[in-house]
């Protein structure tokens, strides 16, 4: 127990230092707004390279990196659709969405025929 406390307390200043260059990045690349966009663009790219080097230090940020990896390693597992399933899935939520649609167009104009009957405009 004492051990994971003394990794996050050690690891709280990296963090803050992290977030910290995060939000001085934002500030300049809108504070200096009259240089070329290339360039702040590239300033927050730098900005935001050395602040994820830095949280990777922490335990928070190696625990971020595992998610990332094994995520990618199940996205590997994935048995994706063929191009045949998904025309077919497609058209028949095309389908479905325009049936419904009909059926609800002919509902509102019976419900817009009896309530102009009921009072008489037609």
């Amino acid at each position: 127990m004492s051990e994971s406390k003394t990794t996050t307390n050690s690891s709280t200043p990296l963090i803050v230092l992290s977030i910290l260059m995060m939000l001085t990045g934002v500030v300049l690349f809108y504070y200096f707004s009259e240089i070329r966009l290339f360039y702040r663009v590239l300033g927050m790219l730098a900005v935001i390279i050395v602040s994820a080097a830095i949280i990777y230090q922490t335990e928070f940020g190696k625990t971020v990196h595992g998610y990332v990896i094994d995520s990618k390693q199940e996205l590997k597992k994935v048995v994706w659709p063929t191009k045949q399933e998904t025309t077919q899935t497609a058209l028949g939520v095309i389908a479905i969405v325009v049936i419904i649609g009909l059926i609800l167009w002919l509902i509102d104009m019976f419900f817009g025929w009896s309530i102009g009957t009921l009072y008489g405009v037609n």
